[in-house]
């Protein structure tokens, strides 16, 4: 072969200078969602914060132990297995909720919540969200995925009573599993929803605290995570909508957040509610950050589920 040409020089030394930004640009997105987004690193997560709970919600692991859920795993559309643990009402009821823990959550962990149905005389299921716990998934969907699971879930339980009347409950990633729920079709068994401090989108959650749980600016960082999400685990941070999809949802609804909420900022709360189709309420917990509505005003927030769970079953 002759002597390349310098244009032939300039074109491989292009090609191989992009070949090497582009694997890098994988290696960070790779990095980030493994960081993030793997069953591994939500497991580690976990561990470290096995101890770390304030009273309300050490008595709520204490109640979930002591009433001993039953293990109940079913198939789901998207393939394999989900599981979730059961607490059923100590009286017969047609009224289920759905309770849905959030990022590093899990059934267990949401056990202060289940009381509280429980107290009100509902059965609860505590579904494990994918790359969490006993989930078969070994990465993190964001809600995304999720909403799959929980049809599946709706289904199982209208398949054991035929009158059940759902209630979807969620807190943050939970939260936002529940309205991204309420904008597929869903049985009419599902009565109403209540979301606590979810977010707008997968994106818009992620970009809010990329520079304090990185150091990093958005750009190039985070559309090098979503990439790696894409290829990954399947589905695109940007489409990954609840704004979309309670846009479509005619599930009665009821948003509560925190003023203080930097995690999913506080602004998050008034985007999701004006977008909601659907019959809907919102309660704002002055004073509350990430997650912690329920423990900052308890008495506000549970008499506002109660009443609004009543009032949907006064006008069915």
């Amino acid at each position: 072969m002759g002597k390349k040409s310098s244009s032939e020089k300039l074109v491989i030394a292009a090609a191989s200078a992009g070949a090497a930004v582009g694997a890098a640009y994988l290696a960070v997105g790779n990095a980030i969602f493994n960081k993030t987004m793997s069953k591994k690193s939500i497991a580690k997560k976990m561990d470290e914060k096995k101890n770390e709970y304030d009273g309300i919600t050490k008595e709520g692991m204490e109640w979930f132990d002591s009433a001993s859920p039953a293990k109940v795993k079913i198939v789901t559309p998207r393939g394999g297995y989900v599981h979730g643990e059961i607490i059923l009402a100590d009286e017969p009821s047609d009224v289920w909720v759905i309770v849905i823990h959030g990022y590093t959550g899990s059934p267990r962990r949401m056990g202060s919540f289940g009381k509280r149905f429980h107290e009100m005389g509902y059965n609860c299921l505590f579904p494990y969200l994918c790359g969490h716990g006993a989930s078969e998934s070994n990465y993190v969907a964001m809600g995304w995925n999720d909403r799959i699971d929980i049809k599946a879930w709706i289904d199982y339980i209208i398949n054991e009573n035929a009158n059940a009347k759902i209630v979807l409950f969620g807190l943050s990633m939970g939260a936002a599993t529940v309205m991204m729920t309420t904008g597929e079709p869903l049985e009419s068994n599902v009565v109403c929803a209540i979301e606590d401090c979810g977010y707008t989108s997968v994106w818009d959650e992620c970009r809010a605290n990329m520079k304090d749980a990185y150091g990093l600016p958005t750009f190039p960082f985070l559309s090098a995570a979503r990439s790696a999400t894409m290829l990954r685990a399947g589905y695109d941070m940007k489409k990954a909508s609840c704004i979309e999809q309670v846009s479509r949802s005619v599930t009665p609804t009821l948003f509560i957040h925190g003023d203080k909420d930097d995690f999913v900022p506080f602004w998050m709360q008034e985007r999701v509610y004006r977008a909601a189709a659907c019959d809907k309420e919102k309660l704002v917990i002055p004073g509350a950050p990430h997650a912690e509505a329920s423990t900052v005003d308890p008495e506000k927030y549970w008499s506002t589920v109660d009443k609004f769970i009543k009032s949907i079953f006064d006008n069915n």
